[in-house]
């Protein structure tokens, strides 16, 4: 049954329980982005669910100490009460307990074979080969466009966007172009090419997700810095529909993206880094559009732009929060033509001392949650961005 809030939006973190090891060996990337997008992760049995007065409680024994955080979705199985069964949002959580809100009745459940996994985002993975993968919306709106991974590396994965495909590493209306990445767009691992598992993210929804890494945590655990690439579709702007407002944006080089996190981020915008498989006309290949923010200036960083002054505001004490777009290329303007989904950048400076990767606000007019992502040139954080966990998105 579905949830009474919607569980759209999910996110995965790399210290929650059963999550895949990410590293510096071929493969781990793909491992992630399977348990993320399509399989779920970290099955569990609970020993219990009580009801009482639209309120949930599960209690389990196996990672009591890692109980899911709030906001993250569940998939439950296997209740008596079919309405606690399927997709369910995190309220709250503690040590061997979590709750969730619901419609179903008061009651106790005490029967054997309940259990609950962190649910996927519900892609297909309609191709794959040694370390390579393609992952492909399966939400009857998605503009259907489909992503190569090419995991044979070791520190970072090389990423393509394709309109169509028809085998693992064969398709039509790449992007980016050759002529733009002879290459294609890559998402850091690690800093090193070995088995010490390093930090990392993945937030999305059914149609959209981003990937924040943070690569030297291989040989510093304190090095927690990122940098935020994505893949999916936008929001488009145009009331017609746009059938290639598609985003795929990653680093120049494999050494780039290891070495400067937040190379080809969301982030912190540069020029080249973001491909979307055709203008708005429809016509032509792959373009490169700006990354352009509402307020501030994007190319500055989430966190350490200076356009709306430091954090916090010494007027209201505010962090401000705007979104990101991308402008209507090969036209050379500032026309926004579809924004980022889920995305706050933050146009002010000073924000990185006062948060930390993982950590949580609510957003004060919505009341969403958003969670902090860590980028910089190098793997201590400089800025910060934030993405609503909460949702919906759309």
């Amino acid at each position: 049954m579905a949830s009474l809030v919607d569980t759209s939006v999910k996110h995965f973190l790399s210290t929650m329980y059963g999550a895949p090891v990410q590293n510096g060996q071929a493969g781990s990337k793909i491992a992630v982005l399977d348990a993320c997008l399509v399989t779920g992760f970290g099955l569990r049995a609970a020993t219990r669910i009580t009801v009482v007065a639209g309120v949930a409680t599960v209690e389990f024994s196996v990672g009591a100490s890692q109980p899911p955080t709030p906001d993250s979705v569940l998939l439950i199985a296997g209740a008596a009460q079919t309405l606690l069964n399927g997709e369910q949002r995190v309220t709250e959580s503690a040590s061997g307990v979590f709750k969730f809100r619901t419609a179903a009745p008061d009651s106790v459940d005490n029967g054997t074979g309940i259990t609950f996994k962190f649910a996927a985002l519900g892609w297909a993975k309609p191709f794959s080969g040694t370390n390579q993968a393609v992952y492909r919306s399966t939400d009857p709106q998605s503009l259907g466009m489909f992503l190569y991974v090419d995991d044979r590396t070791t520190t970072a994965a090389l990423l393509r966007g394709y309109e169509s495909m028809s085998a693992i590493d064969t398709g039509t209306g790449h992007f980016p172009s050759l002529a733009q990445r002879t290459d294609g767009c890559w998402w850091a691992k690690s800093g090193s090419a070995n088995a010490t598992a390093v930090r990392w993210l993945v937030v999305g929804d059914s149609r959209f997700f981003v990937d924040n890494t943070a690569p030297q945590a291989s040989s510093s655990p304190t090095s927690t810095a990122g940098g935020t690439r994505a893949f999916g579709d936008l929001l488009a702007l145009r009331r017609t529909g746009d059938a290639y407002a598609c985003l795929l944006c990653g680093g120049t080089s494999q050494g780039n993206v290891t070495s400067s996190p937040n190379n080809g981020s969301l982030d912190t915008a540069s020029a080249g880094w973001y491909f979307l498989p055709r203008a708005v006309t429809g016509l032509g290949g792959s373009v490169a559009p700006d990354l352009r923010s509402y307020a501030g200036t994007a190319s500055a960083g989430s966190g350490s732009d200076s356009g709306l002054g430091v954090f916090p505001s010494d007027v209201d004490g505010e962090l401000k929060l705007t979104q990101l777009y991308l402008n209507n290329a090969p036209t050379v303007n500032n026309t926004p033509r579809a924004v980022v989904p889920g995305y706050r950048y933050v146009p002010q400076l000073q924000v990185a001392q006062y948060f930390e990767r993982d950590s949580t606000l609510i957003e004060a007019v919505s009341g969403r949650r958003l969670l902090a992502l860590p980028h910089s040139t190098s793997g201590t954080p400089v800025g910060y961005g934030f993405i609503d966990i909460t949702g919906p998105w759309r």
